[in-house]
């Protein structure tokens, strides 16, 4: 009863404030920050939006919006404040047929072949370091969407750890750095349909939790580049070396004011850009801030999240299954850092744990930020240990396949640092990891249906 219920609360950042669930193309359903398996001296982004993203989805398939900025931040002083973004912007375009006819259908032939796809879109990275200079990094094509059999599905491999051929010409590399957007299977598993069924929980009818996310996609931007060009100083990230530890985090925002016409088309998006989702660690927005502040963090920047800090300071998760449940999950103690709370789940999100590798070297709560006239504060974001010598999966950065949410329940019953994993019932069968970038499985296609938990 007690996984059953703790596994279906969770469901990393999938539809989880009020305000962004209605905009799915601008919703961050997940943020992955790694090194690279294929070379140590890289780091891996990746940013998925469009939660729940049926594949069948046509004649307009799910896709990156045109009026959104997808940004990813980097910050490597300690600061909250970000260092370095890459900014990633989409253009669509809608091409006649072969007949020279505009057309309602995505493609006809094989979507490996660009000229067969009517309705395509192309990106921009640009890198902008202390919010000043700007460099554009990239301009590629997204991946089209595997629409189906009839459509060359071949292109595509969902079930196998090789990218398909359709991923690998959509791989754009600039130097050292390597880019991808497009459609790609939800890495992330739950099961979503009990928790949300007034708790219908594992056990009732004696059938076992499910992923429900399984035949599902996300749309996903991903970027690999060189450790040394995200460290402080650019060089290596070394023990002892404040290089060791980045925090990242993902935001997407649309402009300030948008002007429909009765016509229908030509929509206008003006103003400055607002931010509309945020995501850092999963699960923060879902378990950790009460409904009243769920759209305030989607908004908020990581400089002001003191506001969130009683919190993170007390489960709310943890008390409720004391209460409900009788377990014993500690509910809130002071180790000494002067900010009261449960200490271990500050400095695990909030800071950065000495005993996963993700505090910087030299530094303590409150203190002074080595080499800057700065206070070194809690904030979230998800940290990562560039040297490898951490925690090695989430929340020490948080690799494609990480089971969060049976770390998340260790976290929360204090079992963390240990190592005791909480499971819950549900693990990655029938998912497929690439071994090599961008590393999230190549998409399900438009004629395999999600049907309680997906049964390729």
């Amino acid at each position: 009863m007690l996984l059953s219920l703790i596994s279906l609360s969770l469901a990393s950042s999938h539809r989880e404030a009020p305000a962004i669930a209605l905009d799915p193309s601008a919703d961050i359903s997940d943020f992955y920050a790694f090194i690279s398996p294929e070379d140590a001296s890289k780091v891996v982004f990746i940013m998925n939006v469009n939660p729940l993203e049926g594949p069948g989805g046509g004649p307009n398939f799910h896709r990156f919006d045109d009026n959104v900025l997808y940004t990813i931040h980097v910050d490597n002083e300690g600061d909250g404040e970000e260092d370095i973004d890459f900014n990633v912007q989409f253009t669509t375009t809608y091409s006649k047929d072969a007949f020279g006819f505009d057309t309602f259908i995505y493609n006809i032939g094989d979507v490996a072949n660009p000229d067969n796809v009517y309705q395509s879109q192309s990106y921009t990275v640009t890198r902008v370091d202390d919010g000043v200079e700007s460099t554009i990094l990239a301009r590629g094509s997204v991946a089209p969407i595997n629409v189906g059999t009839q459509s060359g599905s071949a292109g595509y491999n969902p079930e196998g750890s090789s990218p398909g051929s359709i991923t690998s010409a959509n791989i754009e590399s600039s130097g050292t750095y390597s880019f991808f957007a497009g459609p790609r299977q939800d890495g992330f598993y739950v099961d979503l349909e009990r928790t949300f069924d007034l708790l219908n929980l594992a056990g009732n009818d004696g059938t076992p939790n499910q992923n429900t996310l399984l035949g599902y996609n996300v749309h996903s931007i991903a970027i690999e580049v060189p450790i040394s060009s995200m460290t402080k100083d650019g060089l290596a990230a070394t023990a002892g070396n404040q290089n060791r530890v980045i925090s990242a985090w993902s935001t997407t925002s649309r402009r300030a004011v948008t002007v429909r016409r009765s016509t229908g088309v030509d929509t206008v998006s003006r103003g400055g850009w607002v931010q509309v989702s945020r995501l850092g660690n999963p699960l923060v927005n879902e378990v950790v801030l009460p409904n009243p502040y769920k759209d305030v963090y989607s908004a908020s920047h990581p400089r002001d999240d003191i506001q969130f800090l009683p919190y993170v300071q007390t489960s709310l998760l943890g008390a409720y299954m004391n209460a409900v449940l009788g377990t014993s999950c500690p509910a809130a103690y002071d180790a000494g850092l002067g900010i009261g709370g449960r200490e271990d789940l500050i400095l695990a999100f909030l800071a950065g744990h000495p005993g996963l590798g993700t505090l910087p070297d030299g530094f303590a709560l409150g203190g002074t930020i080595p080499g800057e006239a700065k206070t070194f504060g809690a904030f979230e974001a998800l940290r990562i240990n560039l040297e490898g010598s951490g925690f090695g999966q989430w929340p020490d950065g948080r690799n494609v396949e990480d089971d969060v949410v049976d770390t998340a329940l260790s976290a929360v019953c204090g079992l963390l640092v240990d190592g005791t994993q909480i499971p819950d019932g549900v693990d990655s069968t029938g998912l497929h990891y690439l071994s090599s970038f961008p590393f999230l499985g190549d998409p399900w296609a438009g004629d395999d249906h999600p049907s309680g938990g997906h049964d390729l």
